[in-house]
């Protein structure tokens, strides 16, 4: 299939003309993800029941997750947000002896914001320092686990500067201090391989928002089959326990698996979309995307320099995620003048956020740079 076929699968690019950038904070809706929806709404209209197409929607959703991450269904939760999983998780925990959490300077705000709010349960949350670099090398996590490590709990993708972490290192690390690697792939499930039995991941959540292209309101947790049958969450819903319709008010035993960690009714209508968006990113190849992203990022490194702009994202592909951040004076309004001229850009960390996808073509990242160059100032 050519890629301008592919493009026409995106009503935001295709039909409404925008130059689309921004899967790092937005990823553009295929077609399929709007029959979906309407697919949804069809069976709510007609079906005296709907729950079975619904739960059956699910359950496909948590299928399609798991063969994206060589992971089996039985170690997929469906729920709300990465934050819902992170705390399905630590409920399961005790931090009186092992009570350290790391995580980086480079995470966003939801990893570090939920484990101080569990301050109050023991946990000392630490922080890997990147230092000059633009990603958390193995070193700056070494630095701040001990003995007391019971996670290191950090982003595989920065969604300031597209830093890629080695997460089989750092999983190796972590596990020779006893403790568990929590892996947020939000900024990096759909264009960077993930396979959570050869990197050694314990625990991995993401959503489908982003580089997945399903939508919001809809994540997943991933917790090792092994590891999940051992834990207790103190907060579960009736979609955690053993017969979700069997109603047992007096003895509910835990669902066999991650299911366990999962609460109340699953996010039905957002399970449609994702799965089309991931359905997209099967049916292209996950390897297939990773290469023309790794391209279209160093390409937009590579422009930027020429025009005088610095970047703060890793050089090294090995080190890159989605994201490259382009240095600008006045990142908001520089945005929004962007948005004017049809180019769907994001900003943080004083610069504008470039999210190439593997529909994205060398054409417009160099008119979106160049536009760039136009409205902006070098920082």
């Amino acid at each position: 299939m050519s890629l301008e076929s592919w493009r026409d699968r995106f009503p935001a690019i295709a039909d409404e003309g925008w130059t689309h950038l921004r899967s790092c904070s937005v990823g553009p809706v295929p077609r399929s993800g709007i029959d979906a929806l309407q697919a949804y709404q069809r069976a709510w209209l007609e079906k005296a029941r709907p729950w079975d197409e619904w739960l059956d929607e699910v359950e496909e959703a948590r299928h399609t997750f798991a063969s994206l991450i060589n992971a089996d269904p039985e170690e997929i939760a469906v729920v709300s947000s990465a934050t819902s999983a992170v705390s399905q998780v630590a409920s399961a925990f005790e931090f009186e002896d092992r009570n350290e959490v790391v995580t980086s300077l480079l995470d966003f705000p939801t990893v570090p914001q939920f484990w101080h709010a569990h301050r109050k349960r023991g946990v000392e949350l630490r922080f890997a320092d990147p230092g000059e670099k633009n990603y958390v090398p193995v070193d700056a996590y070494v630095e701040q686990m001990s003995e007391d490590t019971q996670f290191v709990c950090t982003a595989h993708a920065s969604s300031f500067t597209g830093g890629l972490i080695d997460a089989r290192a750092v999983a190796d690390a972590v596990h020779d201090r006893g403790g568990y690697l929590f892996l947020d792939a939000y900024q990096s499930a759909g264009i960077v391989p993930i396979d959570v039995k050869k990197q050694g991941i314990d625990m991995l959540t993401t959503g489908t928002l982003k580089f997945l292209l399903g939508g919001p309101g809809i994540a997943f947790l991933y917790v090792d089959g092994d590891l999940a049958n051992g834990l207790e969450p103190a907060s579960r819903g009736w979609f955690g326990v053993e017969n979700t319709f069997g109603f047992d008010i007096q003895d509910p035993g835990f669902a066999q698996g991650t299911r366990r960690f999962e609460l109340g009714t699953p996010p039905v209508s957002n399970a449609y979309t994702a799965n089309a968006g991931m359905k997209t990113i099967q049916e292209f190849g996950v390897d297939a995307v990773r290469e023309r992203v790794v391209e279209r990022t160093a390409r937009t490194m590579e422009r930027a320099t020429d025009c005088g702009f610095s970047v703060m994202t890793p050089r090294e592909s090995e080190h890159r995620g989605g994201v490259v951040n382009v240095q600008v004076e006045n990142a908001e309004q520089v945005k929004d003048r962007l948005h004017s001229r049809g180019f769907n850009v994001s900003y943080r960390s004083g610069g504008i956020r470039i999210a190439p996808h593997f529909f994205t073509l060398d054409e417009e990242i160099d008119a979106a740079v160049d536009a760039i160059d136009d409205v902006a100032t070098p920082q």
